[in-house]
């Protein structure tokens, strides 16, 4: 999570110079445009899974320096932080695979959860680049579309179970054990898991606007819009496919708990993101 942070910082570094700059040099000059924005709600990860992938909510607030090349067309950039959330729910969920145990035992370790649900989260600071048409007047309809640059600032998982249920199959001596609960078997109801960190990479994105802009004065306007921004690329690389719980020969056992992105039904996790923005302009 460190390097994503570094590279986070340094983006948005460079599109704060860049924005103060353009603040100095807007004074007067009305082909320039500075505005603030919020957005929302829908904002989630959007992958293909064998379960029930509900889409969650999220925010968006942003800043973005615009320049007009005529009184209808202008090109933008800015910096924005969104937010995204998405439950993955499944009814059962199972799987197995071969381990050792903490005498060295060769064995076949087996799981089975009922009512699995894992709740991610995400934050990412995003850097749109668009360009912008609108019509005349004081009532405006625009439209804009371009592409942004995500760079994860934050990232995290927990999950619960209603019930999971371990158990070691020995083939050697053609035996399933159940217990002992030291050893990493047993059946156990209402399982959470601690808050763990979800790695994701950079976001590309294809973003689009529309809406209307009302003028305010001689300076000042308001937009109101309708936007979608729809991920191009896949945000979360495996290291292999991994099992939904890791055993830990280490007596006693503590179970590990990895995220259902890195088992291998879960495919293409893209951000996506949609609703109403709100814009406050100077110009």
């Amino acid at each position: 999570m460190k390097k994503y942070i570094s590279t986070s910082i340094k983006s948005i570094a460079t599109v704060t110079a860049f924005l103060a700059i353009c603040l100095q040099g807007y004074s007067q000059d009305k082909k320039q445009e500075i505005s603030i924005s919020v957005a929302g709600p829908g904002s989630f990860l959007k992958y293909s899974g064998g379960g029930t992938i509900v889409p969650g909510n999220g925010i968006s607030a942003g800043i973005r320096y615009s320049y007009y090349l005529n009184e209808g067309l202008s090109i933008g950039i800015g910096a924005e932080y969104q937010s995204y959330n998405s439950d993955a729910k499944y009814a059962s969920f199972s799987g197995q695979y071969v381990t050792k145990d903490a005498e060295n035992e060769t064995f076949q370790f087996r799981y089975k959860a009922t009512n699995f649900r894992e709740e991610q989260s995400l934050s990412y600071i995003n850097v749109p680049i668009a360009i912008q048409f609108e019509t005349p007047g004081t009532t405006q309809l625009y439209v804009a579309a371009g592409a942004k640059v995500g760079f994860a600032i934050k990232g995290c998982y927990q999950s619960t179970f209603q019930n999971l249920t371990t158990s070691g199959y020995y083939p050697q001596y053609n035996v399933e054990l159940f217990n002992p609960a030291f050893a990493g078997f047993a059946s156990t109801n209402d399982v959470k898991t601690s808050e763990q960190d979800l790695d994701t990479k950079v976001s590309y994105s294809a973003t689009f606007e529309t809406g209307l802009k009302q003028k305010i004065g001689n300076r000042t306007s308001f937009y109101l819009g309708a936007y979608i921004d729809y991920g191009l690329n896949n945000i979360y690389n495996k290291n292999g496919d991994k099992s939904l719980v890791q055993y830990n020969p280490e007596l006693p056992v503590q179970l590990q708990y990895n995220s259902i992105l890195d088992s291998p039904s879960v495919h293409n996790v893209r951000l996506v993101s949609y609703g109403l923005k709100l814009r406050f302009a100077l110009r």
